[in-house]
């Protein structure tokens, strides 16, 4: 009986962590500046933070959010984690 339980925890906690390495490869993909560089924030109501130095131009800040928000999504729909793209 013990051994499910423990199995359950470990689940979710793949999941989050199978979501997370999923956003940032296509992170660094898209904005290799991003390399190195990002800090990752699990806040207590379950949020991931992901922060990063933002591009100076808009036009590619916005570009990098609006790509950055797609895969957000696509990983929220899947796997229900929520990951915001934050810069610093």
């Amino acid at each position: 009986m013990r051994r499910g339980t423990s199995q359950q925890f470990r689940e979710p906690a793949r999941e989050v962590q199978d979501a997370i390495t999923e956003y940032l490869a296509t992170l660094e993909e898209v904005y290799p500046v991003a390399k190195g560089t990002v800090q990752v924030l699990t806040r207590q109501d379950n949020r991931i933070i992901v922060s990063i130095p933002l591009p100076t131009r808009v036009r590619e800040r916005m570009q990098l959010f609006d790509r950055m928000a797609e895969i957000g999504t696509k990983l929220l729909l899947e796997t229900d984690q929520y990951i915001i793209l934050s810069g610093r």
